[in-house]
């Protein structure tokens, strides 16, 4: 369900082209204290058959806050959307639990208890951007991040549903449209997507063993999965996006 980090540490980085000049941003996963702002971003981005509520972000956060990545806005001079985290306004986020289910099910919404921290596919719930935010390369920029570290984690790749206008947006990023899905959520017909990463084998952490087929994990979907990305106008000046070490 999509609207139009680095691990264990926060990422520092600048966006001058599309926002504003010296409009500093920090990639970063959730905490508790998080909810009120992602609640906000999420009920102005999709309409209420269809955002998550309160009950079911709670339980998300809970089950799995490695697995948001939250785009905050740390200027304390620009708070365009009343979405205040500690360190600043939340611009958007991206979550979604991962599993060995090759689909994304309806269920998996509300059931954070589904959540395998070793499972093989990283699903996508939500890419959500404050609506001031949109159309400036945001949200392209938030799954990156995702990308990147689904492959460091090694596995296979990422799902997500969308709706037909979005198809292309995501195709841009390497995801392949598969048809309809067989969910129904909000009433709505989604195209499910998938970005499979090729050198992904196993599941969890890599082991130190593993480092070189970890680096062409992350190089293949740095390469592969984001050319789209970097010939965009949108996120043409963004900075680049490090692997996690």
């Amino acid at each position: 369900m999509l609207a139009d980090c680095a691990v264990g540490a926060y990422r520092n980085v600048k966006i001058g082209y599309a926002l504003r000049e010296s409009m500093h941003m920090l990639i970063r996963h959730a905490t508790m204290e998080d909810l009120d702002a992602i609640e906000a971003v999420e009920a102005a981005c999709f309409p209420p058959a269809e955002a998550a509520s309160n009950e079911s972000l709670t339980a998300r956060v809970a089950a799995y806050p490695d697995h948001f990545w939250l785009l905050v806005n740390t200027d304390d001079d620009d708070t365009p959307f009343p979405s205040r985290v500690e360190d600043g306004t939340l611009v958007g986020f991206v979550d979604g639990m991962a599993t060995n289910e090759p689909n994304l099910a309806d269920a998996m919404y509300d059931d954070a208890d589904m959540h395998d921290e070793h499972g093989d596919w990283q699903m996508i719930f939500g890419v959500d951007v404050a609506p001031v935010y949109q159309h400036r390369g945001c949200a392209s920029y938030l799954l990156r991040q995702v990308i990147l570290d689904t492959a460091q984690a090694g596995r296979k790749g990422l799902v997500l549903t969308c709706k037909e206008r979005l198809v292309d947006f995501y195709a841009r990023l390497g995801f392949v449209d598969e048809g309809l899905s067989e969910s129904t959520h909000g009433n709505v017909v989604w195209h499910q997507m998938r970005l499979a990463l090729t050198h992904a084998v196993g599941t969890g952490n890599p082991t130190a063993n593993g480092s070189a087929k970890t680096a062409e994990r992350t190089n293949d979907a740095d390469t592969t999965a984001m050319s789209g990305v970097d010939h965009d106008t949108e996120t043409l000046e963004f900075p680049q996006v490090e692997p996690t070490a």
